[in-house]
């Protein structure tokens, strides 16, 4: 895993990656953002639970990115009624650099009254059987809450140039950093490596993330195998629990699914006594099929 990389290591062309700071974005200008620590929102919520759910140190069988080019759509329910729907779109640019990108739509109406959303992106190279982050961008925004940042990887100077709604600063790199939405894919990554190497077994795993201003680190963890129904269709799953801190609200399960190359079909947090769940949907893909409707069969067992 990377600390600093000489110049020639970065072989791919990034000055055509367009920074998205802030400043990108003057209807929402910096004065306007406050920072409303203890408010929360479902969509913050969400965009958290689906962002950690895949940097695999082994790569694919032919050394390629094992997750193929997606774009995937969930439905959130906080308490079983459907408040919002999340998308999510893996792409895979022509000199090879990969860009990840989740938005939140809201669906309740007193939630779209409000106009809450959450946007993610990022943008890696996938090296050495790794996952390299290159930039992040986040925009989170909410009543009295609206907040942003991003992350500019400079792996030759060994810091991220990090720009945020309180200022700017450099942080510090440690080998294998991630930011929130790379580690999604080196979650489900590691896992497809996991699962087809008997030796090992299926762990999960643990890296650095960088978090808004500080280096996190934070577990993916083996729970269980459970088969599981989502609109008549079963899924054979693992669940993993993701645990950024003890007590964190960013802390959830995530069942992934080995039809859809370890995504995750579902993923299950508790807030304020009520479970906000993420269910798959639609999957758009030349690699990936949703299963035929059926209930799972008593072989299978199911939850």
């Amino acid at each position: 895993m990377p600390s600093v990389l000489p110049p020639a290591c970065l072989r791919r062309n990034i000055g055509s990656i367009r920074p998205h700071w802030h400043s990108c974005l003057p209807m929402w200008s910096q004065a306007d953002m406050k920072l409303t620590r203890n408010q929360k929102s479902w969509c913050w919520i969400a965009i958290w639970m689906i962002v950690a759910g895949a940097s695999a140190e082994t790569p694919g069988a032919d050394g390629s990115f094992p997750i193929q080019p997606h774009q995937a759509q969930y439905r959130v329910l906080r308490g079983g009624k459907e408040i919002g729907l999340l998308k999510a779109e893996l792409s895979q640019r022509a000199d090879g650099l990969w860009h990840y990108r989740i938005e939140s739509e809201t669906t309740a109406w007193y939630l779209r009254v409000l106009g809450i959303s959450t946007t993610e992106s990022t943008w890696f190279d996938w090296r050495g059987g790794t996952i390299l982050p290159l930039t992040y961008h986040h925009v989170s925004r909410e009543p009295g809450s609206d907040r942003y940042w991003q992350h500019r990887f400079d792996w030759t100077a060994g810091v991220s140039q990090t720009r945020t709604h309180e200022g700017s600063l450099e942080i510090p790199l440690q080998p294998g950093t991630l930011d929130p939405l790379s580690l999604r894919l080196a979650a489900s990554a590691a896992i497809h490596a996991q699962a087809d190497d008997d030796r090992v077994g299926l762990q999960g795993l643990e890296r650095p993330v960088l978090e808004r201003d500080k280096i996190e680190p934070q577990q993916y963890l083996w729970q269980d195998q459970e088969s599981i129904r989502i609109d008549n269709r079963c899924y054979a799953t693992q669940r993993f629990r993701r645990e950024r801190k003890p007590g964190s609200s960013r802390n959830y399960d995530a069942w992934h699914a080995a039809e859809l190359g370890w995504l995750p079909v579902r993923l299950r947090h508790d807030d304020d006594g009520k479970a906000i769940v993420l269910e798959l949907t639609s999957i758009q893909s030349p690699h990936y099929q949703l299963p035929p409707p059926g209930a799972c069969t008593p072989a299978d067992g199911e939850d």
